[in-house]
């Protein structure tokens, strides 16, 4: 009689137990999915600061408040005027915050982990505002959004992002 060389049931069996219970301790450590949530995250905010700018600065030249520094433009479903620099919206709350529609506090040196978002404001020349989601602001330098004010009639606002890791 021929022996028949090959693996038994019961060892089959063991190494799948093994090799699931390597995928479910060592995977994680591996994969950066949290990392790849926060970067989808900011790319999606970074969309809709992007669709804020367009669609307020179209407003904006509608009312004929496209040049100059300082205008209120009065946007639709927005209590109070928005602030507008050079035919944009400003690096404010009154300004760019103003158009989107999310939470977020303002801060400085410190998270504020009761709202998505966490916000710092540089004023004066070159004013702009970063936005970072709340649980990654200490990692601000490298995960968020910078909007950078238009500093002139025929310069248009900036806005960048920072991948996290």
């Amino acid at each position: 009689m021929k022996k028949t060389a090959g693996f038994t049931l019961i060892e089959l069996v063991i190494v799948i137990v093994i090799l699931g219970i390597l995928g479910a301790v060592a995977a994680p450590k591996f994969l950066n999915l949290q990392g790849d949530a926060y970067s989808a995250n900011v790319n999606t905010l970074k969309g809709a600061i992007n669709s804020s700018v367009t669609l307020g600065n179209a407003k904006a030249i509608l009312a004929g408040q496209d040049t100059g520094s300082g205008q209120d433009v009065s946007i639709d479903g927005i209590t109070d005027d928005v602030k507008f620099e050079h035919g944009y919206p400003a690096a404010t709350e009154a300004g760019i915050l103003a158009l989107l529609d999310t939470e977020y506090a303002v801060v400085t040196d410190a998270a504020n982990t009761d709202k998505p978002y966490n916000v710092i404001i540089t004023t004066g020349a070159g004013a702009k505002l970063e936005m970072f989601p709340s649980a990654r602001f200490s990692a601000k330098d490298t995960c968020g959004v910078t909007y950078t004010q238009a500093t002139a009639d025929d310069k248009a606002t900036v806005v960048a992002v920072s991948e996290c890791k």
